[in-house]
């Protein structure tokens, strides 16, 4: 074991120099003050930078994602206001079915070939309207079977002995859904 040699400032170089044997080596100079200051001032720097990093990085994400939000929000903004164009759309073309509708039932008897054949291309016409409907969406709904207040509106309550309780005697005016939706409700008679 080697005995401390303490010089008569008895600093901790020296300590440490004589402990490790080093007797007459020169003291390990201590770093400048400007050289700390400057190491203390670029981790400071860095420190910031990182910081300034985190919060940029932050509001990139937060912005990213509220573009994300904000694109989905148009999207669906814009397929609402397409169904709410073709309902309208649809709505405003029910009454000229209905007039179509009525000319066909109202037929007179007793038409020439000539005249049976524009009747009948007039019925092609309307068969193309309403295929063009169905390809949209559009169903008609059906004339028959239980009365259900969300899908029809009662004109009248009758006895009937033919038809059940609840259950529809006839059809005044089609009722029509658009993608599962009530559009117009259909005007039906019901059996008490």
């Amino acid at each position: 074991m080697q005995d401390e040699i303490l010089t008569p400032s008895g600093s901790e170089n020296d300590v440490a120099a004589a402990g490790n044997g080093a007797e007459g080596a020169p003291a390990q100079p201590a770093p400048e003050p400007a050289l700390e200051e400057s190491l203390a001032q670029l981790e400071a720097e860095l420190q910031a930078e990182q910081a300034r990093y985190a919060e940029l990085f932050d509001r990139y994400q937060r912005a990213s994602a509220e573009f994300q939000n904000s694109r989905r929000r148009l999207e669906k903004q814009m397929a609402d206001a397409i169904e709410r164009a073709s309902t309208h759309i649809v709505r405003r073309l029910l009454p000229v079915l209905d007039d179509a509708d009525l000319a066909f039932r109202n037929t007179p008897a007793g038409l020439s070939e000539e005249q049976a054949a524009w009747v009948e291309g007039f019925r092609a016409i309307q068969k193309k309207l309403l295929a063009v409907l169905e390809d949209e969406g559009v169903k008609p709904m059906a004339e028959s079977g239980p009365f259900d207040p969300s899908h029809h509106e009662a004109v009248s309550s009758e006895p009937n002995d033919s038809v059940e309780s609840g259950h529809i005697i006839a059809t005044l005016r089609p009722g029509y859904e658009h993608n599962g939706t009530v559009i117009r409700p259909a005007l039906v008679r019901v059996a008490q």
